[in-house]
């Protein structure tokens, strides 16, 4: 029991690590974003990275210090796994924009590729770490649902109560 209760732990302390790790990827992209943002021509690709990244900053504030208190009831498993789908669809974008033949000719047109790629490396980092937490979050869900389910008093036999046979008289 102790091990699942250490796992446990380890596991939130895991998915705080990893909440970290995709807030502070998000404050660059909304860095770099909402540079091209204003003083490039932009496409719908760079507003979708903008409110993708600006709603990270704002829900996962409280999500690098709650998976630390044993009161912790998975509450960023759901978030965690919708924003890596859309943390994915960032990248596929971005991975379109920058990736082409020349990269300067291509959305914003005339910023720089250095920051362009820079942008598209910090968006993968936080679907990488949202991924990651998902999936670790899923598991502490699962070693917590296993010791929830333990006996009380382990060392007590449970009984099962005997059927008795009617009487035939």
């Amino acid at each position: 029991m102790v091990s699942t209760q250490f796992s446990t732990k380890a596991a939130r302390i895991a998915v705080a690590g990893c909440n970290a790790l995709t807030w502070v990827s998000s404050v660059i992209v909304v860095g770099i974003t909402g540079y091209f943002l204003q003083k490039y021509p932009h496409d719908q690709h760079l507003i979708f990275e903008m409110i993708i990244s600006a709603l990270v900053l704002g829900f996962w504030l409280p999500s690098f210090v709650l998976p630390i208190f044993s009161s912790y009831k998975f509450y960023y498993a759901p978030l965690n796994f919708v924003f890596s789908y859309l943390w994915l669809t960032a990248f596929i974008f971005s991975a379109q924009d920058y990736n082409e033949s020349q990269c300067e000719l291509n959305a914003p047109l005339g910023g720089s590729c250095n920051l362009k790629l820079t942008s598209e490396s910090f968006i993968f980092i936080a679907f990488f770490f949202t991924l990651v937490a998902s999936i670790v979050d899923a598991y502490a869900y699962k070693i917590a649902a296993v010791i929830a389910t333990e006996p009380v008093h382990p060392e007590k036999p449970v009984e099962t109560p005997v059927a008795t046979a009617p009487a035939t008289v």
